[in-house]
């Protein structure tokens, strides 16, 4: 615990880039050795992990992960896997161990189908978009606190993506999330291409509508770099739908991050390995996970006044 505040405490921000409406701030932070493992999408890439229903029934709010890798495999939370007998998104970062097996606990995030499209899911390059995220962070902690599992309260979600589609237009025959993804894919191609940030930063803070949108930090800038481009996509959906937009200044930025290491901490067995760190106050709410001592991956989030409970 003491080694993810001190991280938290010594970030370096830099100055903004910006494109379609989404500010996005380099972030460094110093400690140990990162650790070796390999991505979601490097290890289907690699044909080493596969990801399918738990049985031939399926469950809706979990999959099967099997690791054949002798390297671990991170999957973070919001990621989203297609296929199968509907697209599912994670629920909390996970680091699968070793030539291992793993339910993982999951969201579905395509209401209208239940039906194989294929036996292993996909990767299609996408995640939770940033306001769903903040809302599945905020209930895998709840289902933390009721149930030891980061469970996600699925009619939320639902409503959520419902939400999202019709904000953006978009219409899909079984409501999935991804239809937003495919109808905006030029302009998240374009963002994509002019956000960038320097190849030490370890993570980034978005913001949208001159407020910050959320931050994701990593122990390796290479695994930023990887995920650096779901990221942005993800946090630009909800970057489309603001007409008017503001920037917010560096300062405001900066103030905000200061309140993440006095935070409340509860920690949490993780599903897979190491533990998940939840992190709550008046300013900020969010996740840790926790490897070896090592602060694998951190995502914050603003929590407005209605939100917090004391």
């Amino acid at each position: 615990m003491n080694v993810l505040m001190n991280r938290l405490r010594g970030l370096e921000l830099l100055d903004p880039v910006e494109s379609g409406g989404l500010q996005v701030f380099g972030l460094r932070w110093s400690g140990d050795a990162p650790l070796e493992y390999l991505t979601l999408d490097d290890a289907l890439e690699a044909k080493v992990l596969t990801v399918t229903e738990v049985n031939e029934g399926g469950s809706v709010p979990t999959l099967l992960v099997n690791n054949e890798s002798d390297q671990m495999v991170f999957l973070m939370a919001g990621e989203q896997l297609i296929g199968a007998k509907q697209n599912r998104v994670l629920n909390a970062s996970i680091m699968v161990k070793p030539r291992s097996k793993l339910v993982v606990p999951v969201s579905c995030v395509e209401r209208g189908r239940w039906g194989y499209r294929s036996r292993p899911f996909s990767s299609s390059g996408s995640a939770s978009h940033g306001t769903l995220r903040r809302m599945m962070s905020r209930q895998a902690h709840q289902g933390y606190r009721a149930h030891r599992t980061p469970s996600s309260q699925q009619g939320q979600v639902w409503c959520q993506i419902s939400e999202k589609l019709g904000q953006l237009g978009s219409v899909s025959p079984s409501d999935a999330l991804e239809q937003v993804y495919e109808d905006h894919r030029e302009r998240l191609e374009t963002v994509t291409r002019e956000v960038r940030v320097p190849d030490d930063c370890n993570g980034v803070v978005f913001a949208v509508g001159g407020r910050v949108a959320g931050v994701d930090l990593f122990d390796n800038p290479k695994t930023l770099s990887k995920l650096l481009p779901k990221l942005v996509r993800a946090y630009a959906i909800d970057a489309i739908a603001v007409k008017d937009a503001k920037n917010i200044d560096r300062d405001a930025v900066t103030a905000w991050l200061e309140t993440a290491p006095s935070a409340n901490a509860e920690t949490y067995d993780s599903p897979g390995l190491g533990s998940d760190v939840r992190l709550e106050s008046k300013q900020v709410a969010g996740a840790a996970l926790v490897v070896d001592d090592r602060p694998v991956h951190v995502e914050l989030f603003p929590v407005d006044s209605s939100e917090h409970k004391a």
